[in-house]
């Protein structure tokens, strides 16, 4: 390519130009005055240069610091374990009874009952081509157990665990609604399911004793999420148990007796010599176990399906599709309760006609309309099993349902309300209205039931907490947590570690309290007090993380010792904490060959009541290629004795008093306390009483000598004349005017 240079010309880079003057004192204020100023283009990187250089340095000064910072911080004492399952080491879930006996590991081919203390296996119940990764048991009797399980293909399964052995109830979604209602089977393996439409379900919770059960089901091919509600015969479930459990027993004892005189006469009798080409004896057959001992349990059945509410874009879509309007104005909601707005006499064809007059009339503005976001499917739902309360008093009147559920809560994700509704009404065609609405006006988040119900508490996506006292149907307070800072979890910790103030009067409670723990979606933790009033602010046990590896992946109070928590956070570690203070008292550690499996999604369990944690680790050196005899190999269960840890001696030692959050005081409760206090200050009646007879002496001697004072003070007043007053009963009274005073 030809360059062309003009002839003639001397090039002189600008800086040489303009060399500043030379002043012999300049290395006395800037000694870099000393070196000559590069010229272009040399000054530009050597800008540059500096420029990474001081970026650099900032790094390395910042790493420094932090590494500095992390040397100086107290390192929490580190526990390795003290037993290994690797007979468990695909164990995809693991959860621990109510009670603490069990824990029931959910395995690639079925389920394990393990016993806690001794860790040996107590039962099985295998199936192939299930991959069991979702695990709830719930006490629904003495040593009975209902286990909810969901497989990796959406499949959930009820089984009940009694008398060491597994009883297999049935598959929800096993049956699905085609059209016209026709029912068609889906088989428990989802090769089978070719038929027509597999229904998913993602998520499904009980009662606290197995009175309800709630499921959420998917259909994958028109996107439709709903929840169905059911009804669980748990008497009747116990009734048929027990008559299986003793029909075996009886049978087990009959087959003893058999073979301790079988026995008894093989000693007796001499053995027949038996022919080599004869063949050997057939071996009983033993159908204890058969067909004939496996109940035939109760049906469930469904009580109400719940759709989710409709957004805001189909609200202005959708339109009342009645023939006349007197139909119209049937569909219309009579006001009683708050609605979604879907219940109008607005017509579908009205609505499109408005539509079309409005694109008419704006026809030249429309295109500088903001466009609508495309709000997020309501794809989760979150709902509690709830007693009776003073907001929905239904069952209140009943003494057959005290105790047990009466009312479901439910709200939607992205939702802006919580739904409440009556588990006793009868509901026809599934068509179910809520019997009590809360709106707020940001969208809910969390929420956490206690123990008993008796409290709600609500988190919002703009930090605010809001807490319901259900028994009595107040609401006790609002608390701001952090502004803009969702509320992530909400947890109610144990009674007996909050304090419980009497009122001054009452010498019986009115309320109780409780400390609620909140996570954040910053990793902040907090504590509140759900006390009468709310007096306490949220008190910051845990600050917001800056590393998304320290972010909480798991908050969980450890069952029977509530003033320990068990957190995990996104790197892996797993750490107890303490649960008012937020202090780390140790760390459970893997071996250095294992990490933990799914930080995100932990398998963790604690049993024996807080005595004993499962962790579940996998093998750093394990492929997932790998499989066969190695299967074993992947990972193993690891338990360790939190009993044994010495920082946590002084938690073990403590005893607290059970205190129940449901406060009801009757009247005959509330008489015999106050009868009580009253016996109690008798003792103190007397020396009140010459007390006070003390004091009359110099009540009544003060009242005369200031009768007398008032005496003597009138007398020594001037008389005044009122010309103009007529009658005299009309001027100004005085203290020696009154009657009174009057001798």
């Amino acid at each position: 390519m030809p360059v062309y240079i003009r002839k003639n010309v001397n090039f002189t880079p600008p800086s040489i130009d303009k060399f500043p003057l030379e002043d012999d004192e300049d290395y006395i204020t800037d000694p870099d005055q000393l070196v000559d100023r590069l010229p272009q283009p040399y000054r530009m990187i050597d800008k540059v240069l500096k420029l990474w250089y001081d970026e650099v340095w900032e790094i390395i000064e910042k790493r420094e610091n932090e590494r500095l910072e992390e040397s100086r911080k107290i390192r929490p004492p580190q526990y390795e374990c003290s037993t290994q399952m690797k007979s468990h080491g695909r164990a995809c879930c693991v959860c621990d009874s109510v009670d603490g006996r069990y824990i029931f590991i959910g395995l690639p081919r079925g389920l394990a009952a393990v016993d806690v203390l001794t860790q040996e296996k107590m039962a099985t119940w295998e199936e192939d081509s299930v991959d069991i990764h979702y695990i709830k048991a719930y006490l629904i009797g003495v040593q009975v157990y209902l286990i909810v399980t969901i497989d990796d293909m959406g499949f959930a399964r009820l089984l009940i665990f009694g008398g060491d052995k597994f009883y297999f109830v049935k598959i929800l979604n096993e049956f699905q609604r085609g059209r016209g209602g026709v029912h068609r089977p889906i088989f428990s393996n989802p090769a089978h399911a070719e038929g027509g439409t597999k229904l998913n379900i993602s998520k499904c919770e009980a009662s606290r004793n197995g009175d309800y059960l709630g499921a959420v089901y998917e259909n994958p091919e028109t996107a439709e999420v709903w929840l169905e509600v059911y009804k669980l015969p748990r008497d009747a479930w116990l009734h048929e148990l027990e008559s299986v459990l003793a029909q075996t027993k009886k049978e087990e004892k009959t087959e003893e007796d058999q073979t301790t005189e079988t026995a008894a006469t093989t000693d007796q009798d001499a053995p027949t010599p038996q022919n080599e080409g004869d063949p050997p004896p057939a071996a009983p057959q033993d159908d204890s176990h058969g067909e004939k001992h496996v109940p035939k349990l109760s049906p469930t059945s469904v009580v109400m399906k719940l759709k989710p509410p409709p957004s805001m874009s189909e609200l202005r879509q959708k339109g009342n599709t009645s023939s006349s309007v007197y139909s119209a104005c049937q569909k219309v909601d009579t006001g009683e309760v708050i609605g979604t707005g879907v219940n109008h006499i607005l017509t579908p064809s009205h609505k499109e006609m408005r539509k079309e007059v409005f694109a008419h009339l704006h026809d030249n503005l429309i295109d500088y309309l903001p466009k609508e976001d495309e709000l997020e499917s309501l794809e989760d739902v979150n709902f509690h099993f709830m007693t009776a309360g003073r907001l929905v008093p239904i069952g209140l009147e009943q003494q057959s349902q005290i105790g047990l559920p009466t009312t479901i809560a439910v709200w939607w994700k992205g939702s802006t309300h919580v739904m409440q509704y009556s588990l006793l009404k009868q509901h026809k065609d599934f068509e179910v209205k809520p019997d009590l609405v809360w709106p707020y006006t940001s969208p809910v988040t969390a929420s956490a039931v206690s123990d008993d119900t008796s409290l709600l508490a609500v988190g919002f996506e703009n930090g605010n907490l809001v807490l319901w006292d259900r028994y009595l149907g107040i609401q006790r307070g609002v608390v701001n947590i952090l502004d803009r800072v969702k509320i992530a979890q909400l947890t109610f910790l144990d009674p007996s570690i909050c304090p419980q103030n009497l009122d001054d009067y009452q010498p019986y409670r009115t309320k109780a309290s409780a400390y609620l723990l909140i996570l954040c979606d910053n990793g902040a933790l907090y504590v509140t007090m759900t006390g009468p009033g709310l007096e306490l602010d949220p008190i910051c046990i845990s600050p917001q993380v800056e590393k998304e590896n320290d972010i909480f992946t798991m908050v969980q109070p450890v069952p029977g010792i509530q003033d320990l928590l068990i957190t995990v956070l996104k790197s892996g570690k797993v750490q107890i904490r303490d649960s008012l203070q937020g202090t780390v008292l140790c760390e459970p550690i893997l071996p250095k060959s294992h990490e933990l499996m799914a930080p995100w999604d932990p398998v963790v369990a604690v049993g024996a009541m807080g005595q004993i944690l499962f962790l579940k680790g996998n093998n750093k050196d394990y492929g997932e290629d790998e499989g066969g005899d190695q299967a074993e190999c992947a990972g193993a269960l690891f338990v360790y004795q939190i009993r044994s840890f010495p920082s946590l001696d002084s938690y073990m030692s403590r005893k607290r008093d059970k205190v129940n959050q449901t406060v009801h005081a009757k009247i005959e409760n509330r008489i015999e306390a106050l009868m009580k206090e009253r016996i109690a200050q008798q003792g103190l009646r007397k020396s009140r009483m010459q007390e006070r007879w003390g004091n009359l002496k110099e009540e009544i001697w003060s009242i005369l000598q200031y009768r007398d004072h008032a005496e003597k003070k009138a007398d020594n007043r001037p008389e005044v004349h009122y010309k103009h007053v007529r009658n005299f009963s009309q001027t100004p009274g005085s203290m020696g005017w009154s009657p009174f005073f009057q001798k």
